[in-house]
């Protein structure tokens, strides 16, 4: 089993069973519990001789060291957040490849396996939240998703997690800081918009645009902005 599935005390694991039934079936109690307890004592008749339980780290220690995403060792695999997943309840869970599915296994995968290997299933997301409103335990799913998501990118010192900036392109990272550029200036946005609003605005259908574009039509740009309708109007103060 995982680290994170150890409890100090055995008063502390009922509180738990009734949490994990009433989230993930609505039951009041869970219809098996398998309680495993020390070796057969001396003038006991049953009872094994040895008892060995294997608790596995596999990268846990190193999740738990990050304050933010030790939240994701809280699980305790009631199922809730992956009934309630939009994308889960579509592809089902032989779908993500691994063995967690649905919204924790987005964000627990990658930690355990690497952005590199596992860092996509991020992506696998609405970011719609519904996970984190029905989580009994309230990890914040979307946050996590959306760190895992940037460090997909770029790269944080104080990060653990390996495989950090698998996804750093040149060339993208070109194109978005002009896109910043661009839309921090009004005014060559202005110009830009009125440009395409003349010419009209043409995607090629070569290269990595010919499957989008194949099936998409042409955005039209309107002819004049939002801007420009308001101040026609005679609306000063926008």
């Amino acid at each position: 089993m995982g680290l994170e599935k150890v409890v100090e005390k055995l008063e502390e694991v009922p509180p738990l069973l009734r949490l994990l039934t009433g989230s993930a079936t609505g039951q009041l109690i869970t219809t098996y519990v398998n309680m495993i307890t020390s070796p057969r004592k001396k003038g006991e008749k049953d009872g094994p001789l040895e008892v060995h339980l294997i608790i596995l780290d596999n990268g846990r220690s190193k999740i738990f060291a990050d304050p933010q995403r030790r939240q994701t060792l809280q699980c305790i695999r009631c199922g809730t957040c992956l009934n309630h997943c939009p994308v889960y309840t579509r592809i089902g869970g032989h779908a993500y490849g691994f063995t967690y599915p649905g919204p924790i296994g987005k964000i627990l995968t990658p930690q355990i396996e690497g952005l590199e290997t596992a860092g996509v299933l991020a992506t696998a997301s609405s970011l719609c939240n519904a996970c984190e409103e029905v989580c009994p335990v309230k990890i914040p799913i979307p946050e996590l998703l959306r760190r895992i998501r940037s460090e997909s990118y770029s790269k944080d010192p104080s990060s653990t997690i390996s495989g950090q900036g698998y996804k750093s392109n040149g060339i993208e990272s070109l194109i978005w800081k002009m896109w910043a550029k661009i839309n921090s200036h009004s005014w060559i946005n202005t110009a830009g918009l009125k440009i395409l609003s003349i010419l009209g605005l043409k995607l090629p259908n070569i290269g990595p645009l010919k499957h989008w574009t194949r099936y998409r039509a042409t955005p039209t740009i309107a002819k004049k902005s939002l801007h420009d309708l308001v101040k026609q109007h005679g609306v000063d103060n926008e």
